[in-house]
């Protein structure tokens, strides 16, 4: 990837997603959610080719959620954590999303492709692509009338979005996609199976076989080429790969004379694996598009986002698949209880205080004590639309590759170790769906009672708040769409005047530097600091993939801006002092204006405000199967009041 590129990438994205209501939709489904090839778990397949540094599919809203484990410490035996593991271990890590800043341990909920492809030692072509959700803007919600200052919905809805997987090689129509999860998660150090590096240095090689041999087979003779194949095939590559050597020579041909029809079918890779490419028509036939959907700036007031259709879509056509996650004892597990610490503090006794964000992503049903986290294709972004403007329905999936029957004979104890591809619930178009209209849900009587009473009682319960700027207002000051950028200012500049970074928001840096051009500053103590230039990618070179780059979560980090350069046409630059560690510490010089970026403070986000509304979608009673009703209806709505 070339080293302009991760602005130029993601600049385009804003760009695509700011205009996404408007821009035109291929007819060609992007991406599908089908059966992976690998086992009976999710997959994502490509519904188009894909070149290196394409997006894929559309930019997806993010829940964060916080200390879930904290929380939930008091959990009975071994099987009631297990269950909750179970559901996290659908999730990422909120280092991936942007999120980190939340609290103690962030956890981010996802949907689409992020939530439904799998992993693959040797074959990963796609990642999340941290910069689209670090580097985000809110220009499009703060410049349509929303002000988290008055607004009932603060709080309510996730401010997390743009999330986008990016294709990190080349990924031919009807292939399935491989994220890469980790070294670990791949078990990427398995010497008995081909990974990503072994396919790729295989094909290399490969090439300069079929060169060498078009060259000299004829000369050589049959027999003699014959042994100078199984010579490279085994001294060297014993000599050259080491303890990778068995999983490397896997990938070879027997002879020599096959070299030229596996570099013809794409490489080694999609040669050893042609199950991984699926055909079109069986996609079109048997999976769910995953792109019909794109967000903008929902017409429902105080909703924030909201998913509009991307093309047109007929009277019961699948809109969107949401495969379910089942969350045991879901209220419970999603309370934030104060901690021992907090209510000795305040003189209280340690309670529940609110709900995590996630409870409004959740569905849940009265007479039954777990909630199901739909993790659909920008469903997250599906607004209420009330009985008369909702224009989709929940149904179950008829799918043959999905169990739903199985699943729905499944104890409620048991249910969470049923995967999602057994668990997928269809939204389906009630009416014509024209390209471009907001797609909205029935949320159910409940939700809509629940939020009527929270809007009527909003004023009055937030009259004697305080607000401060969000990091979302205030990074609409400095990379505002459109505007020209206003600087960051320096400590002095900000110094006595209380400027912007305050209580709930602090100033972050995505920081790599070159640690061998170091330069030392002298300090009027007479004591040297050492000041090092920023850097985009590490210098050792990119990763296996090519994606590390300073805009990862891992590398941002809490900064003082000391000194400006520069100017609004030219591109501001900045001096900065990371704040890490004890001791002198270090600069960093250069950093550019794009690095810099406000974040909420741990718990300052709106969304742990106490006044936030909380209540989760209910779940259709005609299609909720009986086994996984474990309460009464009191019992419930019970459950519900508490809230």
């Amino acid at each position: 990837m070339a080293k302009a590129s991760i602005l130029a990438i993601f600049l385009a994205s804003v760009a695509t997603f700011a205009s996404s209501k408007k821009d035109s939709a291929s007819d060609q489904c992007g991406v599908y959610l089908a059966e992976s090839s690998t086992d009976h778990v999710l997959g994502s397949f490509a519904g188009k080719p894909y070149h290196r540094d394409d997006a894929i599919g559309s930019r997806d809203a993010i829940v964060q959620f916080v200390d879930i484990r904290e929380n939930n410490r008091h959990l009975a035996g071994e099987d009631d954590g297990q269950r909750l593991e179970n559901f996290l271990g659908t999730c990422w890590s909120g280092d991936a999303t942007g999120g980190m800043s939340e609290g103690d341990e962030v956890i981010s909920a996802v949907g689409g492709p992020c939530f439904s492809s799998t992993g693959h030692v040797g074959m990963i072509n796609a990642v999340i692509y941290q910069p689209a959700t670090l580097l985000r803007t809110d220009s499009d919600l703060l410049s349509s009338g929303y002000d988290e200052a008055t607004s009932p919905g603060y709080g309510a809805f996730t401010t997390y979005h743009n999330l986008t997987l990016l294709a990190v090689d080349k990924i031919p129509e009807g292939m399935e996609l491989f994220l890469d999860f980790g070294m670990e998660y791949n078990r990427y150090d398995d010497t008995t199976k081909p990974n990503l590096d072994d396919y790729r240095k295989m094909d290399e090689a490969m090439e300069k076989m079929v060169e060498f041999f078009n060259k000299h087979a004829e000369n050589l003779g049959e027999k003699a080429a014959s042994e100078v194949y199984e010579f490279m095939k085994k001294d060297v590559l014993d000599l050259t790969a080491e303890k990778r050597a068995p999983a490397a020579r896997s990938l070879l041909p027997d002879t020599y004379h096959g070299l030229q029809e596996i570099i013809d079918r794409g490489g080694s890779a999609l040669f050893s694996n042609p199950e991984v490419v699926k055909d079109l028509d069986w996609l079109k036939m048997n999976g769910y598009c995953q792109d019909n959907l794109v967000v903008g700036v929902s017409t429902i007031e105080h909703a924030g986002r909201g998913a509009f259709a991307s093309r047109h879509m007929k009277k019961g056509e699948v809109v969107s698949a949401m495969p379910l996650v089942a969350l045991n004892q879901g209220r419970e597990a999603l309370a934030m209880v104060e901690s021992e610490e907090d209510a000795e503090e305040y003189g209280t006794e340690a309670s529940t205080r609110t709900h995590q964000l996630l409870y409004n992503y959740m569905l849940e049903h009265p007479q039954s004590s777990a909630l199901f986290l739909p993790a659909g294709a920008m469903t997250f972004y599906i607004n209420h639309g009330g009985k008369k403007k909702a224009n989709v329905k929940m149904m179950w999936s008829t799918k043959e590759w999905s169990n739903v029957e199985g699943a729905h004979e499944t104890d409620l104890d048991d249910l969470s170790l049923v995967g999602a591809i057994d668990m997928i619930l269809e939204l389906v178009a009630t009416r014509p769906i024209k390209k471009g209209e907001e797609v909205l849900l029935d949320y159910g009587d409940d939700w809509a009672n629940a939020w009527n009473e929270h809007v009527s009682k909003w004023n009055e319960a937030t009259k004697d708040a305080t607000h401060s700027k969000s990091a979302m207002v205030l990074n609409e000051i400095h990379h505002s769409v459109g505007k020209p950028a206003q600087p960051f200012p320096t400590i002095e500049e900000a110094e006595g005047t209380g400027a912007e970074e305050d209580e709930h928001a602090m100033l972050q840096c995505h920081l790599l530097y070159d640690e061998d051009k170091i330069e030392r500053r002298r300090n009027q103590d007479g004591t040297r600091t050492k000041v090092y230039p920023w850097i985009p990618y590490p210098v050792a070179g990119e990763s296996r993939l090519k994606t590390e780059s300073a805009f990862r979560g891992v590398n941002r980090v809490g900064c003082d801006i000391l000194e400006r350069s520069g100017d609004a046409k030219s591109g501001y630059k900045y001096v900065v002092r990371p704040r890490v560690g004890e001791g002198p510490g270090v600069l960093v010089k250069n950093v550019p204006h794009y690095a810099i970026r406000y974040a909420d403070k741990p718990y300052r986000n709106g969304q742990h405000g106490l006044n936030a509304f909380r209540h989760a979608i209910q779940f259709p009673d005609e299609i909720f199967p009986d086994v996984w009703r474990d309460l009464s209806y009191e019992e419930g709505h019970g459950a519900n009041d508490e809230l």
